[in-house]
């Protein structure tokens, strides 16, 4: 039994060594037909970690460099535009958006980072192309031809279009060009040299009239805008600034030598040359602020400085024009000059400053409530009268029939009167 219990364990020995090295010679034959070993796998395992590892590395860098990078551009950008980055952060997380404000803008017509292309695609259609035909006279030439042109502004869009008096005046034929319609036919309501203003009329309807702004907006050093038809070139556009407001400028009136006196002018050095005339000068949210009138200029081309008729002017006497067909203007009946430190010094005054009368003309509220030649007027109503400019304007910024308190210095002493404005005389 011993023997037997011997046999049965070497055999049982001999077939579990058998049987390992069955299994020992299947692995072994795996791992050469795979080129693997035990180590080898291990270290395979370790690659494939270390690349994970690599990988993921690479990864984290760029992102945190892109973290990076945004905060750097955040606080740039907001540096340049001066915008809070936090608020700036706060907004590209969803919020209300960042207002960034071009030139100055109420948000009537939106931001835009070019105000000149937003102006123009705007204000375009309600700038109009003015041709007209007169026939002059003079003593060397009898019943000569002559062409002329200009631009307007559609005023209303029944038709009704502002220019200026001086490109219709004298004219007996008049053709409107609106976009890209033929030309039209246009015949004048109403003209008023004293402010040289005009409005004419076209047999349309539905025209795309301006968008008027007013001159109590506007501000030195602020985008302006002028878009006429200089030398007959319709719809150019050219840009500026406001460079002066109330300006006052006097200029020969038609051929005679008498003097015009235009005030309250907005001075700018957009580019105006000969056909800018009647055509529209606009703020940066496309508002018509004026009517384009003068230029200063040695050589009859833009020397950098224009004038334009404030639009609060042009809408009283648009009104008038298209109502009555005139307009009316106050008056005090005077002509005068402006006291300044050497006139004072000159005539032992103690005061250096006012508009001083130089002829009261005869019949006029002036001459009705005794106003003398060498009267200094100082007040009219409520506005303080600094020189003769100042003393037209407040006078042009009332109405015929007003009752003004005029201040006035006779012989160094200060006397006070009530005036009746009167309505100015049109000259004939």
């Amino acid at each position: 039994m011993a023997e037997k219990e011997d046999l049965n364990s070497e055999k049982s020995e001999s077939v579990r060594k058998s049987e390992e090295a069955e299994v020992t010679s299947e692995f072994t034959q795996e791992s050469v037909t795979k080129g693997e070993s035990p180590e080898n796998k291990v270290d395979l395992k370790k690659k494939r970690f270390s690349a994970f590892t690599f990988a993921w590395t690479i990864m984290s860098a760029a992102f945190v460099s892109a973290l990076i990078g945004g905060m750097i551009a955040t606080f740039f950008i907001s540096a340049v535009q001066s915008v809070n980055p936090l608020t700036l952060l706060k907004n590209r997380s969803g919020s209300t958006a960042v207002e960034r404000i071009v030139y100055r803008s109420n948000g009537s017509s939106g931001l835009s980072t070019d105000p000149i292309v937003t102006v123009s695609e705007k204000v375009q259609p309600s700038v109009v192309n003015i041709r007209t035909q007169s026939v002059l006279s003079d003593m060397f030439h009898d019943n000569t031809e002559q062409s002329g042109e200009g631009s307007g502004v559609i005023f209303r869009k029944d038709g009704y279009i502002v220019t200026n008096n001086h490109v219709v005046e004298n004219s007996r034929q008049i053709w409107v060009t609106i976009g890209a319609d033929k030309d039209v036919k246009g015949t004048v309501v109403g003209t008023d040299p004293e402010t040289d203003l005009a409005v004419i009329k076209v047999d349309k309807k539905d025209l795309p009239a301006a968008d008027l702004g007013t001159v109590k907006d506007v501000q030195v050093g602020e985008l302006a805008i002028a878009i006429g038809s200089p030398f007959g070139f319709e719809r150019t556009v050219t840009a500026g600034i406001v460079s002066a407001l109330n300006r006052t400028v006097s200029t020969p009136s038609g051929d005679n030598k008498d003097m015009t006196t235009y005030t309250n002018l907005i001075q700018t050095d957009a580019a105006i040359n000969p056909g800018n005339s009647g055509g529209a000068l606009c703020d940066s949210d496309g508002r018509v602020i004026g009517i384009n009138s003068l230029i200063f200029s040695r050589t009859g081309g833009n020397e950098g400085i224009g004038f334009a008729i404030p639009m609060d002017t042009v809408r009283k006497v648009a009104a008038q024009l298209i109502e009555t067909g005139k307009a009316t203007h106050p008056y005090i009946g005077i002509i005068g000059t402006t006291v300044d430190e050497s006139y004072a010094k000159e005539h032992n005054l103690k005061l250096d400053h006012g508009a001083v009368i130089a002829e009261v003309l005869q019949g006029s509220p002036a001459d009705d409530i005794g106003l003398k030649q060498g009267d200094i007027i100082t007040k009219f109503g409520d506005d303080e009268i600094k020189d003769m400019e100042s003393l037209i304007t407040s006078v042009r910024d009332k109405s015929v029939g007003d009752k003004v308190k005029v201040v006035y210095t006779r012989d160094n002493k200060e006397k006070n009167v009530v005036l009746t404005l009167a309505e100015k005389p049109r000259k004939s």
